[in-house]
């Protein structure tokens, strides 16, 4: 049956139980109003003078308090019920952040008018995308010549932001230096196969072309499909300038990899466009959380215990301080 009372944080299945109430109520009037037996006695006056005891004042309890039991006996046959949300189990995203920290990040040109540099585009534009995944871990990878675990896959956002926003680049033409875009994409696969998210993604900033050859990006992208893990890779950049003229920026192997994995590719020039793409992807990298589930809860224990104990009361009460004659 269905419910169609409806209560603050409940509802009644069977309401019309609650007709027993006025019914009771009825049922004590018509008795207060009928003339009750009499006893042969002598003439009332004899008893004038007489004081009222504490029984002849409280006579109406027992009544009163069979009224009550009814009342509460009532609302428990009318099976109030409370709808209680089932706790949802949905996994949300883990997501690592590949960001490029090679000396080529320096380059000013993401702002004509504030000369913003690569590295800072990047970093602001990842540490405004990894707040918004709140209910998503997000993890942190640094790569140059090497590629390096800066924070693990983790809910805490402040934690995140803090490993983000010291994320620098490294020397130019030191030792460290270099674009190393298979291993970068190795160490993120390696931190998310240990994982069971429901999705699992790489997201792979750089400005330039792969130049550490001990994993080629070909190899490290059929790693991440192998795994399951989709990769939207971003080329940053305008392009550089050479001896002999401005050269433009070559990303095919991150359209390669992006392709491989089922991702996409992106090539921002400036900072609001960087800014588009990770609301883009943002966008794409949603889970679609399941419609709130509720349980129904009876809630009739209360009334039916305190309508039971209010019942023995008055039938006590009346056999054991309350006694007349008719």
């Amino acid at each position: 049956m269905s419910e169609w009372l409806q209560l603050d944080g409940g509802s009644l299945l069977d309401p019309w139980f609650l007709l027993v109430i006025p019914l009771a109520l009825l049922g004590v009037l018509w008795r207060a109003r009928s003339p009750r037996a009499a006893l042969p006695t002598a003439a009332a006056s004899l008893f004038d003078g007489v004081p009222v005891t504490w029984r002849q004042r409280l006579l109406w309890m027992p009544t009163a308090t069979k009224v009550l039991a009814a009342s509460c006996l009532a609302v428990a046959l009318a099976r109030p019920i409370q709808r209680e949300i089932v706790p949802l189990t949905e996994q949300g995203i883990d997501i690592v952040l590949a960001v490029d920290t090679s000396s080529s990040m320096n380059i000013r040109d993401m702002d004509a008018a504030k000369k913003v540099r690569r590295m800072e585009a990047a970093r602001e534009r990842a540490l405004q995308f990894a707040a918004s995944r709140r209910h998503d871990r997000v993890g942190l990878v640094a790569f140059a010549r090497y590629a390096e675990l800066r924070c693990p896959l983790t809910l805490d956002e402040e934690a995140l932001q803090s490993f983000l926003g010291v994320v620098e680049t490294v020397p130019e033409g030191s030792e460290l230096d270099g674009t190393a875009i298979g291993t970068a994409l190795l160490k993120s696969v390696q931190v998310l196969q240990k994982t069971d998210g429901k999705s699992r993604v790489i997201v792979l900033l750089t400005d330039g072309e792969n130049t550490v050859h001990d994993i080629a990006p070909a190899d490290g992208a059929k790693l991440a499909k192998d795994a399951g893990i989709r990769v939207h890779t971003i080329g940053l950049g305008k392009g550089v300038q050479t001896a002999i003229g401005f050269q433009a920026l070559d990303f095919r192997e991150l359209r390669a990899i992006a392709e491989t994995t089922g991702g996409k590719f992106f090539q921002p020039r400036s900072e609001e466009d960087l800014a588009k793409v990770y609301a883009l992807i943002d966008e794409l990298e949603k889970v679609d959380l399941e419609d709130p589930r509720y349980r129904t809860v009876d809630r009739f224990e209360l009334p039916l215990a305190a309508g039971l104990v209010l019942l023995l009361l008055a039938l006590l009460a009346e056999v054991l301080l309350f006694r007349r004659t008719p």
